[in-house]
C-alpha cells in the first residue's frame, strides 16, 4: 500500500511507487476535481446551501462571513431567466456590489457587448473605447465589430501601460459624433499584470465622462481580487468602486471558481431591458441556466471574504522571492526573475524570466522539480504577446516584435496555493535561477 506524505500546502495525497506525489504546483488555478465530484458538489449545496457552507467554511467563518453571503430560501431550476434563485442571485450579487439590478450571462463576452452597443444604439454612433490590451481587442474573434457593429476608438499611447487620466479625458474631448458612446476600463488589467487606476484617478476619470455625456463601463472580470487594494490605500468598498461605473460586469469562474457565468449590473433599469434583448439575440437565452447559477453562487460564498488574505500573501511571496533572486542575472546582466508589476495589486500578477529561451526555462524547471517535486510553472508565454485563451491570434498592435529571451506566466494565489509556505515558492525560484545560470555559464 502506497504511503502518505504531507506536502508544502500541509495536506496530505498518496504517493506514486517511487515514493513522490504529484508535484506541490505553484501556480495552479483551482484545485483538481473529477467532473463527477465537481457535479456532487454543486448537487450538495443545491440540496442545503447553509448547512453545505457551514461545513465547507466552518461555523464561525459561516457567521461571520453570512452579512456577505447569498443564502437563497429556494434552490430551484430557472427557465429562460425566470426563477426564484435565478432572481435571488442576480438580485443579491447586484445589492452587494452596490447597484439596483443585475443580469445573469453565460459569458462575459455576451454581458460587456450588450452593454456597449446599448449605449451605441442609444448615443445613435457605433463609437466605443478602450485600451489596446482589452478582452474585446483581443481574445474575442472580433465579435464587437462582425456583430454588433461597434467600431472601437484606442485609449492610450502606450501598450504596456494604463491610459493616463489625461489621454481618456483628451478622447472626451472629441466633437460630439467622434466621441464615443462608451468608454470600458479593465479594473485591474489582466494584462499588464493587474495594473489598476487610484481610486482618485477613477474619481477624475467617471466625472469627466458624466460632463461629456459619455457612459462608463467597467470590466470587472477581477473585481473579487482588486477590491482589498482600493481598501488598502483609500478605504473604499465594492459600493465605493461602482458608484463610478454607469455598469458593471464581474465573472464567476476565476477566482470566486464557478463553474462558468458573468452579471452585468448597473442602477438602469432600462438597460438590463435592453441587455436581455441582446442576450437573446446573440444565442445566450438559454432554457436553463440553473446549474451555472447554483455553482457560481455556491463559488462566490465559499470565496468572498478571502480575497484580502490571499492579497497579503501574494506579497509576501513576491517580496521574498524578489529579495533571494535579485543576485542572480543572465549572460546580458538583466534579473533572471522579475514581477509585473513590481508591487502586486491583488492575488494575481505576472512573473517574467529574461535571458532565456523557453526551451532554456522549461528544461530548469523539470530539471528542478526532479529534485524537489515542486512545479513552478506549466505554461509560458513571449512576453511581447498576449495569447488568448481561446487560442485565436490577437489582431491587435499590443505587441512588438517577439523577444525570444523574455517570456512570462500569469498565475494567482487561490485557495490551494495559499496554503504553500512561501519558503517553498522562494526555494523552487532560487533552484531555478542556479539551473538556468549553470545552464549558461
Amino acid at each position: 500500500m502506497a504511503k502518505e506524505i504531507p506536502t508544502a500546502s500541509c495536506e496530505v495525497m498518496d504517493t506514486t511507487s517511487d515514493g513522490k506525489g504529484e508535484p506541490t504546483n505553484l501556480c495552479v488555478f483551482s484545485a483538481p476535481i473529477k467532473a463527477h465530484e465537481r457535479i456532487k458538489r454543486t448537487a450538495e449545496y443545491a440540496e442545503d446551501p447553509a448547512g453545505y457552507l457551514q461545513k465547507a467554511l466552518g461555523k464561525e467563518t459561516f457567521e461571520s462571513r453570512r452579512p456577505m453571503l447569498s443564502l437563497p430560501k429556494t434552490v430551484d431550476m430557472d427557465a429562460y431567466g425566470t426563477g426564484e434563485h435565478r432572481q435571488h442571485f442576480e438580485q443579491h450579487i447586484a445589492s452587494f456590489l452596490g447597484k439596483q439590478h443585475g443580469l445573469f450571462f453565460v459569458t462575459g463576452i455576451q454581458a460587456q457587448l450588450a452593454a456597449l452597443k446599448t449605449y451605441a444604439d442609444r448615443a445613435e454612433k457605433p463609437y466605443v473605447a478602450w485600451h489596446t490590451s482589452c478582452h474585446l481587442e483581443w481574445a474575442e474573434a472580433r465579435s464587437f465589430e462582425t456583430l454588433y457593429g461597434l467600431e472601437r476608438l484606442l485609449l492610450g499611447s502606450d501598450p504596456e501601460t494604463l491610459p493616463t487620466v489625461d489621454e481618456i479625458t483628451t478622447v472626451l474631448g472629441h466633437s460630439n459624433y467622434s466621441r464615443p458612446a462608451a468608454i470600458l476600463l479593465e479594473i485591474p488589467n489582466r494584462v499588464l499584470g493587474c495594473q489598476t487606476y487610484t481610486f482618485g484617478e477613477l474619481e477624475k476619470i467617471s466625472s469627466a465622462c458624466r460632463e461629456a455625456g459619455v457612459a462608463l463601463h467597467m470590466d470587472g472580470a477581477r473585481l473579487w481580487e482588486i477590491e482589498p487594494y482600493y481598501q488598502a490605500t483609500a478605504g473604499k468598498s465594492f459600493a465605493d468602486l461602482t458608484a463610478l461605473f454607469d455598469s458593471v460586469y464581474v465573472s464567476f469562474y476565476k477566482g470566486v471558481g464557478g463553474a462558468t457565468g458573468a452579471m452585468l449590473v448597473t442602477d438602469d433599469e432600462s438597460l438590463i431591458d435592453e441587455a436581455k434583448l441582446w442576450q437573446h439575440r446573440a444565442g445566450g437565452r438559454a432554457f436553463t441556466l440553473g446549474y451555472e447559477v447554483i455553482d457560481d453562487e455556491r463559488g462566490f460564498n465559499e470565496n468572498i471574504g478571502t480575497f484580502s488574505r490571499k492579497r497579503d500573501k501574494m506579497i509576501e511571496v513576491v517580496d521574498a522571492v524578489t529579495a533571494a533572486t535579485a543576485g542572480y542575472k543572465s549572460t546580458d546582466g538583466s534579473k533572471i526573475v522579475n514581477f509585473e508589476p513590481d508591487r502586486p495589486t491583488c492575488c494575481q500578477i505576472l512573473t517574467v524570466f529574461d535571458g532565456f529561451t523557453e526551451e532554456q526555462l522549461i528544461d530548469a524547471r523539470d530539471r528542478v522539480e526532479a529534485k524537489t517535486n515542486v512545479r513552478i510553472f506549466d505554461r509560458l508565454r513571449p512576453k511581447e504577446t498576449v495569447d488568448a485563451d481561446e487560442d485565436i491570434q490577437a489582431d491587435t498592435n499590443l505587441s512588438g516584435s517577439v523577444n525570444s529571451k523574455r517570456h512570462f506566466k500569469e498565475w494567482m494565489i487561490m485557495s490551494v496555493t495559499e496554503k504553500i509556505e512561501t519558503r517553498v515558492f522562494v526555494d523552487a525560484y532560487v533552484d531555478l535561477c542556479k539551473e538556468l545560470v549553470g545552464e549558461a555559464s
